[in-house]
């Protein structure tokens, strides 16, 4: 009897079981580059974004997600207010303030950007040249979000 308990217990675990995403620094990616090249997926949000913490919530826990996202890619989370200087592609990348006391880090602007604009979260998908080589501008569900990331 503690067997079986003990096989259902297990049974039920796996089932629910999600891959967990291990995101890594941005600073970090060139090294990983150098060991094996992958596309880089980078989240652009923010700590006000309702959306960038509902994907975190709802969308990168999804099993299908993170073994895609695991098995194929290289994934940065930056935070587009970041006031840390990055070296990022032998370039230099600061924040930048604006009027009102809000701003902007140079690099979340360059990489997601479209018609001068910014939306978050931006889900941005890097070459090995860190050529931007898709953009998506705002929330997808799971379900979505997979098939973006399979296209």
């Amino acid at each position: 009897m503690k067997i079986l308990t003990i096989l259902i217990c297990f049974t039920i675990a796996s089932i629910g079981y999600t891959q967990e995403l291990h995101w890594t620094n941005i600073n970090d990616i060139a090294d990983s580059m150098k060991v094996k090249e992958k596309p880089i997926l980078v989240k652009l949000e923010t700590s006000w974004c309702g959306y960038c913490k509902k994907m975190d919530k709802d969308v990168f826990p999804n099993k299908k997600v993170a073994k895609e996202m695991n098995a194929n890619y290289y994934y940065v989370k930056m935070d587009a207010e970041g006031k840390e200087e990055i070296i990022f592609n032998d370039s230099i990348y600061k924040f930048v303030m604006y009027s009102g006391g809000r701003g902007i880090h140079q690099l979340a602007k360059k990489l997601g950007s479209v018609n001068g604009q910014i939306k978050y979260p931006t889900i941005v998908i890097l070459d090995k040249n860190y050529q931007v080589t898709k953009l998506l501008d705002g929330y997808l569900p799971k379900t979505d979000f997979y098939y973006w990331l399979k296209s």
